[in-house]
């Protein structure tokens, strides 16, 4: 009923509220965009992946609060990390048509940069047809959706794969080409676009070494570290950061943009550049907490 009201009642009149005003902090604060390079330590990381830099950012939602210039601007800045590969987290726009329209307005990623996506619960507001243009229009761009899809990268007779399911809340999420397609990699990077389904993923037996996660932009209003609306099934169990989990580990991103009310509290907007190195001097994912991540404030507004 709340998201109802808000989409219907309060959109038309909260998206003409002023991002510039710092006084106006929730507002202010929703647009102040960081760009975060953190080091990824693993053991189970393969010499030949060490070095390799992922980009990843989720959560853009372009739309009523997230305004064409905006999304211009993330995609350059997520092109301007000059990874070696790109990781799109899921919810594009508030729906389908608006996800669509961000694969029309943004421009064509470089071909020497692979791009893989997954599909978020918004971008799936719509029909079927709706996803089925959206992800031709993200090919036609040089993104590859994994939806229920594997995609791999070979080094030096080593593989790692790249897998993503479909979302939980909806799309029909199945693990079978996963796990068929990862069984012989040595190093998998899981990235559902919402982390509740890293606990599935599990129990559906899915072996990974990293979750990258969106879905919950970090809380998006948070009080004294607790999110006022979860929007995750376990709470704030995977509200932001890292967590590691049956000898995994899984980050969730803040993300970009905002869904229902165009504020943040107590949570920053976010993309991300993380470089890979193999290493045994710490356990996987320490390094992300003894090595501040290097930031930098991009207003967005």
């Amino acid at each position: 009923m709340i998201k109802y009201l808000a989409r219907t009642t309060l959109t038309p009149l909260l998206k003409h509220i002023p991002t510039d005003r710092k006084w106006l902090r929730p507002f202010y604060q929703a647009t102040q965009l960081q760009v975060k390079v953190s080091p990824y330590v693993s053991p189970n990381l393969p010499a030949a992946f060490s070095g390799l830099s992922l980009a990843y950012a989720a959560d853009i939602h372009y739309g009523s609060y997230l305004s064409q210039e905006r999304a211009l601007e993330v995609v350059r800045l997520i092109t301007r990390l000059q990874a070696d590969l790109i990781l799109l987290g899921g919810d594009y726009g508030e729906n389908a048509q608006t996800a669509e329209a961000f694969f029309d307005l943004i421009p064509r990623f470089p071909e020497s940069t692979p791009v893989l996506a997954a599909i978020g619960n918004h971008d799936h507001m719509g029909s079927g047809a709706n996803i089925a243009r959206l992800m031709a229009k993200m090919r036609a761009k040089g993104v590859t959706p994994l939806r229920n899809g594997v995609w791999h990268l070979k080094r030096e007779g080593r593989t790692m794969a790249f897998c993503a399911p479909d979302d939980i809340l909806a799309g029909f999420p199945d693990f079978t080409p996963l796990i068929n397609g990862t069984r012989t990699a040595d190093f998998i990077v899981f990235m559902p676009h919402s982390p509740d389904l890293v606990p599935e993923a599990k129990q559906a037996g899915l072996r990974f070494d990293l979750a990258l996660c969106g879905h919950t932009h970090g809380g998006q209003i948070a009080l004294r570290g607790r999110s006022l609306y979860p929007s995750s099934r376990y709470g704030d169990r995977y509200r932001m950061g890292w967590v590691n989990e049956n000898d995994s580990d899984i980050f969730i991103t803040c993300g970009v943009g905002t869904s229902v009310l165009p504020m943040r509290v107590g949570t920053m907007p976010e993309i991300h550049r993380f470089n890979l190195s193999s290493g045994n001097s710490l356990r996987a994912g320490e390094a992300f907490t003894s090595s501040p991540a290097v930031s930098s404030l991009i207003n967005c507004a």
